[in-house]
């Protein structure tokens, strides 16, 4: 995907999620758009969209609504690489791929924002930020999901078709020939 339609979605999503998914939250917590994002561009995508737009609206997000700058965005970074080894040894046609990247880039990016703000000494109690959590987790699962339906087209070139590999004819003739 091109960088500037993926500016425009990110764009989209930090508009969005400060201010009308606000309104949406489920025991007070409200999905965070912007790793959902992440988590699509990174485990989906060729490229670095999801590393690149993680980054800087993680530090955007950081600048207008968080005490310290610079958390968000190494959580979203460190996500999204983690989702690109995943793509690694995932099949990414499978929602339970998308899902099981989703659950897991949910999870490092509570942790690893919860240790930064506990090493600071800000942090909450561990058990009251993994109850919050699981909530928050459900919650992600569903929204990815949601985006994957409606972009997934453009990305599986040929849905279902044993003879593809990774949407790349020439890489399966390739296989075929060896």
């Amino acid at each position: 995907m091109k960088y500037r339609y993926s500016f425009l979605i990110f764009f989209l999503a930090f508009i969005l999620q400060s201010t009308i998914m606000n309104h949406f939250g489920i025991f007070q917590m409200s999905p965070n758009l912007i790793l959902c994002l992440v988590v699509i561009f990174s485990f989906l995508y060729e490229g670095y969209n999801g590393i690149v737009f993680g980054i800087v609206f993680g530090f955007v997000s950081d600048i207008c609504f968080a005490e310290i700058i610079g958390i968000t965005a190494m959580c979203n970074f460190a996500v999204a690489l983690i989702c690109i080894e995943m793509k690694r040894y995932f099949y990414k046609e499978s929602r339970i791929s998308v899902m099981i990247a989703t659950s897991i880039g949910t999870v490092v990016y509570a942790l690893f924002f919860w240790s930064v703000y506990r090493i600071l000494g800000k942090g909450a109690d561990f058990v009251y930020v993994m109850e919050k959590e699981a909530i928050l987790l459900i919650y992600h699962i569903f929204i990815t999901m949601v985006i994957y339906q409606i972009i997934r087209r453009s990305v599986i070139k040929h849905s279902g078709d044993r003879y593809m590999y990774r949407g790349n004819l020439q890489e399966a003739r390739s296989l075929n020939r060896s």
